[in-house]
C-alpha cells in the first residue's frame, strides 16, 4: 500500500479520537492529498446529511462542517475515550450510549431456565447464580468448587487457558447476556475471542476438552476470532436457524430472534454453515450466508467490513428498510421505538453514524420523509407530520 494513502485503521482512529499526537500529524499531512480527502468524506455522515438515493448533498460542505464539529469536540476532551492497545477491530467507539430503563423482557437460554434481563450485563454461572457485572470494576469468577475460572476486567472476561476434562461433562457452563446499549468481549478458555453486540447472549463451557467439538450457543450478534486447534476440535456456533462450523477463522454471526433474516459473514478463513433445512454451504472470505423466511439460505459476496462496523461503535445501513433500521437503533441506543408513520415503512436508506445521538439520527431521516417524534424515558414514538 502507498504510505501516503489513508487506510481504514487511521480513519477509524480519527473518527473515535484515538490517534496519538504523532499519528495526528501524519494524518493531517495525508489530507493534503485530494484522494485521501475524498476517501475520508465517504466515512462522514454528519449534521443530518445522509446518503440516500432520493436526497443529494454537498459532500464538501458536509466535510467542512464535520471538521469544524470535530475540532470543537476534540477541544472538550483531554484524552481518548478508551485507552487500549487492542486493534481498531476490538476498540469500542467513543460515543455517548444512552443507558437507562431497559425494555422488560426474558431471554430463553434453554427449555428449563430463563434469565431476566436488566440494564446491566448479567452472567449466569453453572451453579445457577446470577451476577450483574459492573463495567467499571474487576472481579474474579468462580466455579462450583470455588476455583477461579475467569477474571472480569471492565467489559472483558478472560477465562483461564487450561484443560479440565471433567468440567464439561459436569455441565460447567456459563451464560452471559448483554443488554441494549452495551457490548462485551469474552476470551474463552481455548483463546477464542468473542465480541457480543447489544441485546445478545452466549452460552459456553468454562473449559473445552481437547477431544471434542467446542460448541457455544448464540442468540443475537457476535464477532468470533477462533483459536486454531486440531481437526477433531472444531469450533461450532449453534444459532436458531443454522450451525456454523470452523477450525480457525474470523467471522460475524447475526441471529436475533426479532429479525426476519439471520446471516454469517466471513472475514478470514473458511466456515461451513448447515441450515435447519439440512442444506450445507461453504463460505470463502468476503461471502455472506443469509437465512430468511425458512428458505435453505443463499450465499453472496458483500462488504464484510461494513458488517463488522459495530465493533467500532459505527452504525452502517446499506439499502435497508426503515423497520429493520429501527431494530438496530433500539439495540444500539437502548431505546424502544414505535413507528406510526406509514410513509416510512417501505423507505430504504444507506449511510452510517458514529458520534450522533438518537435524536440526531432520527432528524436525519426526517430530511427524506418528514415526520415528528417524541422521546420519554427511553421510549420514542414516531408519528406522521401534523398528526
Amino acid at each position: 500500500m502507498n504510505n501516503n494513502q489513508l487506510n481504514n485503521i487511521e480513519i477509524s482512529k480519527f473518527l473515535t479520537n484515538t490517534l496519538s499526537p504523532s499519528e495526528l500529524i501524519i494524518f493531517k499531512d495525508k489530507l493534503e492529498v485530494s484522494e485521501n480527502v475524498n476517501l475520508l468524506k465517504k466515512y462522514i455522515v454528519i449534521n443530518h446529511l445522509f446518503e440516500v438515493e432520493s436526497q443529494e448533498f454537498d459532500s464538501d460542505v458536509a466535510f467542512q462542517k464535520f471538521l469544524a464539529k470535530k475540532i470543537e469536540y476534540n477541544a472538550t476532551i483531554k484524552k481518548p475515550f478508551f485507552e487500549s492497545n487492542l486493534s481498531y477491530l476490538y476498540a469500542a467507539a467513543g460515543i455517548c450510549l444512552l443507558v437507562g430503563l431497559s425494555i422488560l423482557m426474558y431471554f430463553n437460554f434453554n427449555d428449563s431456565n430463563q434469565l431476566e434481563v436488566s440494564s446491566q450485563i448479567v452472567l449466569k454461572l453453572s451453579s445457577g447464580e446470577k451476577k450483574s457485572l459492573d463495567e467499571s470494576k474487576s472481579n474474579k469468577i468462580y466455579n462450583k468448587k470455588g476455583e477461579v475460572v475467569a477474571v472480569q476486567k471492565g467489559n472483558s472476561i478472560l477465562y483461564n487457558y487450561a484443560e479440565n476434562h471433567g468440567e464439561v461433562a459436569n455441565n460447567q457452563f456459563n451464560e452471559i447476556y448483554v443488554p441494549y446499549g452495551k457490548r462485551m468481549e469474552i476470551v474463552l478458555s481455548d483463546g477464542t475471542r468473542v465480541h457480543l453486540n447489544s441485546g445478545s447472549s452466549l452460552k459456553y463451557p468454562t473449559f473445552f476438552t481437547e477431544d471434542s467439538k467446542r460448541t457455544v450457543e448464540l442468540k443475537g450478534e457476535a464477532y468470533f476470532d477462533v483459536a486454531k486447534k486440531n481437526e477433531y476440535n472444531r469450533f461450532v456456533v449453534s444459532t436458531r436457524n443454522f450451525q456454523t462450523t470452523v477450525l480457525g477463522t474470523e467471522f460475524n454471526i447475526s441471529s436475533y430472534e426479532s429479525d426476519s433474516a439471520n446471516d454469517v459473514a466471513l472475514i478470514e478463513g473458511s466456515v461451513r454453515v448447515n441450515s435447519n433445512s439440512e442444506h450445507e454451504f461453504i463460505l470463502v472470505p468476503g461471502q455472506q450466508f443469509k437465512y430468511a423466511n425458512n428458505t435453505p439460505g443463499e450465499v453472496s459476496f458483500v462488504d464484510v467490513q461494513s458488517r463488522i462496523a459495530w465493533l467500532d461503535g459505527v452504525l452502517v445501513f446499506e439499502n435497508e428498510e426503515f423497520e429493520t433500521i429501527l431494530k438496530k437503533l433500539e439495540r444500539f441506543y437502548d431505546v424502544s421505538i414505535e413507528n406510526h408513520c406509514d410513509a416510512l415503512i417501505n423507505e430504504k436508506f444507506t449511510g452510517q453514524f458514529d458520534l450522533e445521538s438518537i435524536e440526531d439520527v432520527l432528524n436525519t431521516f426526517k430530511n427524506t420523509v418528514p415526520f415528528s417524534f417524541e422521546m420519554k424515558n427511553q421510549k420514542i414514538i414516531i408519528n406522521p407530520l401534523n398528526s
